[in-house]
C-alpha cells in the first residue's frame, strides 16, 4: 500500500500537468475562431478519445452541418465510430454577446459555458455517459482553434471529480477526410 501512494500520487500529479499547459496550437492560430462562420454548412472531422488511465483509444469521424435558426447557430453532428457505433448528436448555440455562448446537446447536463478567448474557443460541461450500472457524469474541457491552412483542431481534457480521465484530438476541415 505504501508504493502505490506515491505511483498514483505522481500519475496524478502528471496528468494535472499536462492539463495546465496550453496546446500548441493557440499559439499557431490563423485570428479568432467563429463558431458561426467556421462551422456554418458542411464540414468533417476525425479524431480519437484516449483513455488516460489504460491508454485505449477509440478512433471516430463525424460529419457535421451547421446552420442558423431562429436566432441560434444549430450544429448537428454524425458521428461514425472505428468499432461500427454511430450516433447523433446536435448542439444548440445561443449567443450573449461578446463571444460568449449558452450551448445545449442532448447529453449535456444543464448548459454548455462557451466563450472566445483571444484566438480559441473555449467550451465547459458535464455530460452523463451511459453504463452498464447507469449514468457515469465528466466534465470536459474543450479548446478549439482555426489552423493558417483552414483546419479546426479541437483538444479537450475529460475530467471526473476533477481528475483527467481522458483526452479528445480532433481535426475539422472541409474536405472529407
Amino acid at each position: 500500500m505504501r508504493a502505490v501512494l506515491p505511483t498514483f500520487a505522481l500519475a496524478v500529479s502528471l496528468a494535472l500537468a499536462g492539463c495546465a499547459t496550453r496546446p500548441a496550437s493557440v499559439e499557431n492560430s490563423a485570428g479568432p475562431l467563429v463558431l458561426e462562420r467556421d462551422f456554418l454548412g458542411r464540414s468533417y472531422a476525425t479524431g480519437y478519445f484516449r483513455n488516460s488511465i489504460t491508454g485505449l483509444r477509440r478512433d471516430f469521424k463525424v460529419t457535421l452541418d451547421g446552420t442558423n435558426k431562429a436566432g441560434s447557430f444549430v450544429l448537428t453532428e454524425r458521428f461514425d465510430y472505428a468499432d461500427g457505433e454511430k450516433g447523433v448528436k446536435t448542439w444548440r448555440f445561443q449567443s450573449l454577446g461578446d463571444g460568449r455562448y449558452r450551448g445545449t446537446r442532448e447529453d449535456v447536463v444543464g448548459f454548455a459555458d462557451v466563450a472566445r478567448d483571444g484566438n480559441a474557443v473555449r467550451l465547459s460541461y458535464d455530460v452523463d455517459l451511459p453504463g452498464g450500472s447507469g449514468p457515469t457524469r465528466v466534465h470536459f474541457e474543450d479548446i478549439l482553434v482555426r489552423t493558417a491552412d483552414g483546419t479546426v483542431v479541437n483538444n479537450a481534457v475529460v475530467s471526473k471529480f476533477g481528475v483527467p480521465v481522458g483526452v479528445v484530438d480532433l481535426r475539422f476541415s472541409r474536405n472529407p477526410s
